[in-house]
């Protein structure tokens, strides 16, 4: 799990995009992007960046969703989910070799906050 909360550029992208669903303004949420990336002065809005976080977000949500139909899905004694329902070091292992532009830190926040918005809540 990350210690940091340091804002990052692909970490703010994420956190705006991942309550972004097929009904979504598309525009709404790269306005919310490039503001918070103004705000702080983590540089010039990337189209094509914000894309790449964009199917990391929608890849995550699909997996997540399949709930205990996910391969990362690991059968839980509790009747309550947790975050140990999914195996975080393959899940983390693979995202990470798929998109290997988002830094090892990164992707844990962005898992964590993947799993806890698309399956916890």
């Amino acid at each position: 799990m990350a210690e940091t909360s340091e804002q990052t550029y692909d970490y703010v992208c994420f956190s705006d995009l991942a309550y972004e669903f097929d009904f979504s303004d598309l525009k709404e949420a790269e306005k919310k992007i490039k503001r918070k990336l103004k705000y702080y002065g983590l540089g010039k809005y990337n189209q094509d960046r914000v894309e790449y976080v964009r199917s990391l977000k929608n890849d995550l949500f699909k997996e997540i969703r399949l709930y205990d139909k996910s391969k990362y899905y690991i059968p839980s004694k509790s009747e309550f989910a947790e975050f140990t329902d999914f195996d975080y070091e393959k899940m983390s292992s693979d995202f990470q070799k798929k998109y290997d532009k988002i830094s090892n830190s990164d992707m844990s926040r962005i898992l964590n906050f993947a799993i806890y918005l698309y399956y916890m809540r």
